[in-house]
């Protein structure tokens, strides 16, 4: 079993540097022990890692700088890659743009492995294949200037065979995502021990790959921005949005402790910035956004906080197949580690589900698609915003095979946001203000305040189902401003997502739109920002967030509607307690975050998902933890 270097905090610089003489990050994930005889989570912390392997260092290179520039995931990356007496030396890579928590994380681990192994037999990192890939391209290139041999350097690293590997521990959780590491340290600070197992490389899951926005009534930010509200308000939209087919209790339960999950957030050292904004499709100015960039931000914190606790174990690469259960109770889990083992958990108190949704699982979605969407075809031409790995409905399937009931299962959500072709929420975002849709004859087609369900239809009527977002130097002030989600606008450019013009017209000549029609739309927004005209489309401004779009360079970047959330799942109770098909406890067995359904019903509003991780994931490892 190849020993796997997995550094789940990476610092939010833009340079990535890398020497061989430096000793690996200190994981706190990791391969499982390999020794048959069950052991504690606490054990299992500190349990020596398989022994390194290694290939002989390839001889024969001249010593010197090489550079090569490759296609990452969102942008072009560079490499600089030093051999010294005839070894590889350092890696230093620019990686602006590489999604956070997830590209740079894979930047982070394959340049390491690399360096350590003398080798580009290692393994890529299992959620960031393309990040892995563009690694193993870059350094074949500098290496072949060399000199090197690249028959030596890719040939097979010597593996010791995979060794089957059982634990001992309070609290199981599945799903290293946002709801299933807040479950965890919830049950952790509740007195349990807990181990984690994540089936990617990472941790994060889409949490890693949202916003971030986290919806909460918050008096004090937002009596700051004079902005009325109520949980009681916050109560109504959300049941209302989800076109009052949630279940009024959990939406309690969600609206209720929105705010105490931001406290809670904080106290772990979350930083939320001052002013509270409005994620798309939110319905009012209450989503709460982390001071640093994009989702990762609560992964980040979980990560620190998890690596400094002697409670907490977490198991990457790691695919959890089924749930045990004795005398009717959920005990455990059986998975599978990366080179085949199997792994055994014993949990005495409970097992978490937090597998997320099924938005990735192309069959699982068509077979469930009869509601809102039942007149699109959710087929592979509809891509998906989660995590690709993440988002495939294990969790909903080994549930249900220990007698869980689902709830809502037709129930799923489009984003506008979606990257032609893959789905992704890539280039410039949808969320916050200061934006215009149009389509491809340069109307505005739809208020861009309204929830999600409303905007994807009538971007599915519009040509072709897609359309332009078209912003200006007040989303990005210059070409190298690094945005919420750590991108720059020269970046995008580069990377041929996006179109970049000094006039509106000559936007409209190179994206093809009527320049008439486009100079229309602006000017008829500008008005409504001005407080000079009502917009006919329902768009409100609000004088604080929103400004007039007058000055170039102009931006414009092509979007379709994609899969963005399942909110049918599990069947659960105010105490995240899962339910079988007579509505009664499955003890032991708690599931939070996307793997759940009954909370948001037909339609969720932006920055509710947060928010749901969160409260839930509280909620669960409480009581999983306390569960005896």
């Amino acid at each position: 079993m190849k020993k796997k270097f997995l550094a789940l905090l990476l610092a939010a610089g833009m340079t990535l540097s890398l020497a061989a003489c430096s000793t690996a990050p200190e994981a706190t994930t990791q391969a499982p022990d390999t020794t048959p005889a069950a052991t504690t989570a606490a054990e299992a912390t500190t349990a020596p890692a398989a022994p390194e392997t290694t290939a002989p260092a390839p001889a024969g290179m001249t010593d010197g700088v090489y550079e090569a520039t490759v296609t990452g995931h969102n942008a072009p990356i560079t490499f600089s890659v030093t051999v010294e007496g005839g070894k590889l030396a350092a890696i230093d890579a620019t990686v602006e743009d590489e999604t956070i928590g997830v590209g740079k994380v894979a930047l982070a681990q394959m340049s390491q492995s690399i360096l350590d192994a003398q080798s580009l037999s290692v393994d890529t990192v299992t959620g960031a294949s393309i990040t892995s890939r563009a690694v193993i391209s870059a350094l074949e290139q500098c290496l072949t200037e060399a000199g090197a041999d690249l028959e030596a350097w890719t040939a097979p690293l010597d593996e010791e065979p995979a060794k089957d590997a059982s634990y001992d521990t309070d609290v199981v959780v599945i799903g290293g995502g946002g709801s299933g590491l807040a479950a965890a340290i919830s049950a952790e600070q509740n007195g349990a021990d807990v181990i984690v197992v994540e089936k990617l490389g990472i941790l994060g899951g889409s949490t890693n790959v949202s916003e971030g926005a986290l919806n909460a009534v918050d008096e004090k930010r937002q009596s700051a921005q004079d902005i009325e509200d109520s949980v009681e308000k916050f109560y109504t939209q959300t049941l209302e949005g989800g076109h009052n087919i949630g279940t009024p209790e959990l939406v309690h339960v969600l609206t209720d402790n929105a705010y105490g999950a931001v406290e809670w957030l904080e106290s772990l050292g979350v930083s939320f910035k001052d002013e509270v904004g409005t994620a798309t499709g939110a319905l009012w100015q209450r989503s709460h956004y982390p001071s640093t960039p994009s989702g990762n931000s609560y992964i980040r914190i979980f990560a620190d906080y998890i690596d400094k606790s002697d409670k907490l174990t977490v198991l990457t690469d790691t695919q959890a197949t089924e749930i045990l259960m004795e005398d009717g109770r959920a005990a455990g889990i059986v998975a599978t580690g990366r080179d085949g083992e199997t792994i055994t958990i014993h949990a005495a108190n409970g097992v978490i589900l937090a597998t997320g949704g099924f938005g990735a699982n192309i069959e699982m979605r068509q077979e469930y698609n009869t509601g809102v969407w039942s007149h699109v075809s959710l087929d592979s031409s509809i891509g998906c915003t989660n995590m690709y790995l993440s988002a495939q409905g294990e969790g909903i399937a080994m549930a249900t095979a220990v007698g869980a009931q689902v709830t809502g299962m037709s129930d799923i959500q489009l984003h506008p946001c979606g990257t032609p072709g893959t789905g992704l929420m890539n280039n410039i975002r949808t969320s916050g203000r200061n934006r215009i849709f149009v389509n491809q004859e340069g109307n505005r087609f739809v208020n861009e305040g309204a929830a999600r369900d409303v905007l994807a239809q009538a971007i599915f009527d519009q040509q072709d189902s897609t359309y332009w977002i078209v912003v200006n130097s007040v989303r990005y002030p210059d070409r190298e401003w690094v945005d919420a989600n750590g991108a720059t606008i020269a970046n995008m450019v580069a990377q041929g997502s996006v179109i970049e013009a000094d006039t509106l017209e000559e936007l409209a000549e190179k994206t093809g739109m009527n320049y008439d029609n486009l100079q229309a739309s602006i000017d008829n927004y500008n008005a409504v920002v001005r407080g000079e005209a009502e917009d006919e489309l329902g768009f409100e401004a609000n004088n604080q967030a929103d400004v007039e779009l007058t000055e170039g360079p102009w931006y414009a970047c092509k979007k379709v509607p994609t899969v963005h959330h399942t909110m049918g799942g599990l069947k659960i109770n105010e105490n995240a307690e899962v339910l079988n098909a007579e509505d009664q406890v499955i003890e032991g067995l708690y599931a939070c975050g996307e793997v759940t359904g009954g909370i948001h019903g037909s339609n969720r509003l932006g920055g509710n998902a947060i928010a749901d991780c969160m409260v839930f994931g509280r909620i669960a490892g409480e009581n999983a933890a306390k569960h005896q």
